[in-house]
């Protein structure tokens, strides 16, 4: 009887061990994380769970805000910081540590501090988390095209990224709305009525996008002509970035263009300046100031992908968009794909350029090479300045 009741009591207590190692919580479940593909072709691992993300980069900052998971940020640029619109929009992101200054200038000190999930960049900033931290990186685009086909792929990757596919998708068909109307409305545009458009940034007024460039995509949606058509700004220039070249007076005198546009200065600088008055656009008083809103119009950003031709058509062909007004347009855009009413004062800031003189490097900087970073903790890329456009 008392081995029986002791094979008993033994088989209890196995059983019972059994059921605790069952139950054991100390095990991680993989269902906490998931496996996506990054824009540069890399399997990252990243949590299912979302809640602190560092994004790297230019124009690309501005979408999260787009996707409405500003929220989710935990570590920006400094230039995001530098934005007043969207310092405005969002106050909260003044708080939030701003560890890379430029491309390829990021402070791991204070990018460990501020304790990410995961980082969001571009190979060239990319390569130093990688280089320096434990830290899961997730790549966008590392070419800076920055036409709509490659604005519309990484909103909609970064649409999933954070799960928000429906946002992203929106934001995608606005912008074919918008040149699909474009293209309806100067369908029969004769030749001789596409006006040549000069893009003149920089405080020189010489630096130009050329040929194959994301700008001329813009040029030619609002039925105009890019004057620089004939410039390659292809590949990797030393102290400026692609798809951007510096050009002379006596090319800009013979390509004689109708309209110029400006990131720096005034119209009248250039009206005041005898070097420039043998030029069409001069003698006519078509020189006008680019628009800056979260980001100057002249970058490759989710915003100006959709305004910045719409407002140029309407300059170009005053006639065919009699019945199109630039800031409803500009409303309409921010109320639906930011979420944010602007008010009658913030329309006219950007569309005066007002908003650019309060985002520092982000408006010009274009001729200078990269920013150099000092202080612990500061790593620069080597060798790779001026091959992202949109990074900086």
């Amino acid at each position: 009887m008392i081995p029986l009741l002791v094979c008993l009591l033994l088989a209890l207590s196995l059983f019972a061990g059994c059921i605790g190692q069952g139950t054991d919580t100390t095990t991680k479940s993989t269902s906490d994380t998931r496996t996506i593909v990054d824009m540069a072709g890399k399997t990252v691992t990243i949590p299912k769970n979302i809640e602190r993300v560092a994004i790297f980069g230019g124009p690309i900052g501005q979408v999260p805000h787009i996707l409405g998971v500003e929220d989710k940020l935990c570590a920006v640029s400094k230039g995001h910081q530098r934005s007043e619109l969207l310092a405005t929009m969002d106050p909260r992101i003044m708080t939030l540590p701003a560890p890379r200054s430029t491309n390829g200038v990021i402070n791991i000190e204070e990018l460990l501090f501020s304790n990410p999930q995961f980082v969001i960049a571009g190979d060239v900033d990319a390569e130093i988390v990688e280089k320096n931290t434990k830290i899961p990186v997730v790549q966008f685009m590392a070419t800076s095209d920055g036409n709509y086909a490659q604005t519309k792929a990484e909103v909609t990757f970064l649409g999933e990224v954070f799960e928000r596919p429906e946002k992203a998708k929106k934001y995608c068909d606005y912008l074919d709305n918008t040149i699909k109307f474009l293209n309806e409305r100067l369908a029969d545009l004769p030749e001789d009525e596409r006006l040549v458009v000069f893009n003149g940034f920089d405080s020189s007024h010489l630096v130009t996008y050329g040929t194959g460039s994301y700008m001329e995509e813009r040029i030619e949606s609002a039925g105009c002509l890019n004057a620089a058509s004939d410039v390659s700004t292809q590949g990797k220039k030393e102290g400026i970035h692609s798809g951007l070249d510096q050009i002379s007076m006596e090319q800009l005198i013979a390509w004689n263009p109708d309209i110029i546009i400006i990131d720096f200065g005034t119209p009248e600088d250039l009206y005041n300046d005898p070097r420039w008055a043998k030029i069409s656009a001069i003698k006519n008083k078509k020189v006008y100031r680019l628009p800056s809103a979260v980001f100057i119009w002249n970058r490759p950003s989710a915003e100006s992908a959709v305004l910045h031709p719409i407002w140029l058509a309407k300059i170009a062909h005053p006639d065919r968009f009699k019945d199109v007004d630039i800031k409803t347009e500009i409303k309409k855009f921010y109320k639906e794909i930011f979420e944010y009413e602007l008010s009658e004062e913030q329309v006219d800031k950007i569309l005066s350029g007002e908003y650019a003189s309060t985002v520092g490097g982000l408006s010009g900087g274009y001729t200078g090479g990269q920013q150099q970073g000092g202080g612990q903790g500061n790593q620069k890329g080597a060798g790779k300045e001026g091959n992202q456009t949109k990074q900086n």
